[in-house]
């Protein structure tokens, strides 16, 4: 799968030492990260690759023989992957990396991107639930995705099935922009049914992200990962449906430990009724008990919860994302 408009697999100068670095034996997010944010401080004319080679972390690490080599000849085939495919990679002081993510505490400090980002357009919200929603819930999520799309919002979704794949459509239904975060390298689609749809976001002109590299097959740890992934590049998360402990429920911590809102529909008066799993989670939020413990936060946060029972609850909750804006 190729995008639409092929773009720069490369455009920062740090982002070639950073990658490198990144294929380094213990050399994790975090200390790119710091890296990154040294290379910044440091400002116009800093040679990034020696930054790089100065910290502590990664010195250590190319003290292994060959290691250099081996680093350099991982991140060259990343990035003949990424031209190939027509995709970009970024690092967190390219001008394209999502504004949102900057001051979340554990973002990545690369990302892998098919497709086109709105990386200073904070207009974003995550759309998200079970993969095996009520048909209320199904139509739920399609009716809020294609609404925020319609007003000009980008819906941020996990392209995994039942909610994700019902937002991705009604997004690109209603004409709009839609990011897929993956969890998994850009080479590989999980779940493989949904190549079509990841096809048609790529074509719309949005846009397939990961923050993994090329060769990574999809494992379970990373699903969670994924989940932190779209609550930080969103204003907000709405959750559409989960059960008790669903794995939607990470994109729903990870918001509000971010400092970013969580909204959840009402579920219909039937799925109220009938109370099956695709509902459990939002009943718990519905009936507000032990909360806290719940989706593991303080009860400051929980002032960033908000319940949609209907239409006319979308001014407050447009006003209450966009209050959360970075400045």
């Amino acid at each position: 799968m190729k995008a639409a408009s092929p773009t720069p697999a490369m455009d920062h100068p740090a982002t070639f030492p950073l990658l490198t670095a990144s294929k380094l034996h213990g050399v994790g997010a975090r200390t790119l990260s710091r890296i990154a944010r040294e290379i910044r401080q440091w400002g116009a004319g800093t040679d990034p690759e020696r930054v790089v080679r100065s910290d502590p972390r990664v010195a250590q690490a190319l003290s292994e023989t060959g290691a250099l080599e081996a680093a350099t000849r991982l991140a060259r085939a990343d990035l003949q992957a990424a031209r190939a495919q027509g995709a970009s990679i970024l690092c967190e002081l390219d001008d394209a990396y999502p504004a949102l993510l900057r001051p979340v505490p554990d973002r990545p400090a690369l990302l892998y991107v098919l497709g086109a980002l709105r990386g200073q357009d904070p207009r974003n919200v995550a759309v998200v639930g079970t993969q095996e929603p009520t048909r209320d819930g199904q139509r739920t999520a399609a009716r809020i995705a294609g609404r925020y799309a319609l007003e000009g919002w980008s819906v941020v979704s996990g392209l995994a099935l039942g909610i994700d794949a019902a937002a991705h459509t009604a997004a690109l239904e209603a004409g709009g922009h839609t990011v897929a975060v993956l969890a998994h390298g850009l080479d590989t689609l999980s779940p493989p049914r949904h190549r079509e749809l990841a096809q048609r976001i790529v074509a719309a002109g949005g846009a397939l992200l990961s923050e993994y590299p090329y060769g990574t097959a999809p494992l379970r740890p990373q699903f969670v990962q994924r989940d932190r992934l779209q609550a930080g590049l969103s204003l907000g998360v709405i959750l559409i449906q989960s059960s008790e402990d669903g794995g939607s429920l990470h994109a729903a911590r990870a918001a509000l430990r971010y400092g970013r809102l969580l909204a959840y529909p009402q579920p219909s008066a039937a799925d109220a009724a009938q109370g099956g799993r695709a509902v459990q989670a939002t009943l718990r939020l519905l009936g507000g008990v032990d909360l806290e413990s719940y989706l593991k936060c303080d009860a400051r946060a929980l002032q960033r919860v908000f319940r949609i029972r209907g239409r006319e609850d979308y001014p407050e909750l447009d006003r209450r994302l966009l209050a959360l804006t970075p400045r």
